[in-house]
């Protein structure tokens, strides 16, 4: 499938697992997420997303069509979450950090929205602080969303 790239104005979406959502502990309201959520994995050469104006509908129906598409290769808790990004501040950020990222929706089987933020290094903790204090600062929980496109099948309960 052709690659292309995101227009500044779009949206990625990035799965936030439980570990990672930053919760009030009095309240257990989402504030946000934890800086390390943006961080690569081992072996890992750029950062998985998803676009979000891939979908057609609400900004919430968007949402629950990229987690319906993400349930099919990774487990969505009750208790995750999903940040939304612009692309042109994940680009801004990054640019801060010397980073020219590339941020190619790259469509498979499992996730036809499936996006790839390349040429991305995840070794500076400001770059990660400042994806998730303000360019990721968007936080929607699969609670929000799960009777839209879920619960799906061994996933989100």
């Amino acid at each position: 499938m052709a690659r292309s790239y995101l227009p500044d104005g779009d949206h990625v979406v990035r799965h936030i697992p439980a570990t990672m959502v930053d919760r009030d502990p009095n309240t257990n309201a989402v504030r946000g997420c934890f800086p390390q959520a943006f961080e690569l994995r081992k072996n890992e050469e750029y950062l998985s997303t998803s676009w979000l104006e891939f979908f057609c509908g609400s900004f919430l129906e968007c949402i629950a069509a990229v987690a319906a598409a993400m349930s099919k290769t990774r487990k969505i808790g009750p208790q995750h979450a999903f940040a939304v990004g612009n692309v042109g501040g994940v680009r801004a950020a990054c640019a801060e950090y010397g980073m020219e990222v590339r941020i190619l929706h790259e469509p498979n089987d499992d996730n036809p929205a499936y996006t790839a933020v390349r040429r991305y290094k995840s070794d500076e903790i400001e770059l990660l602080e400042l994806l998730a204090s303000d360019a990721w600062s968007r936080m929607v929980e699969a609670v929000q969303i799960r009777d839209i496109y879920g619960p799906w099948p061994g996933r989100v309960r």
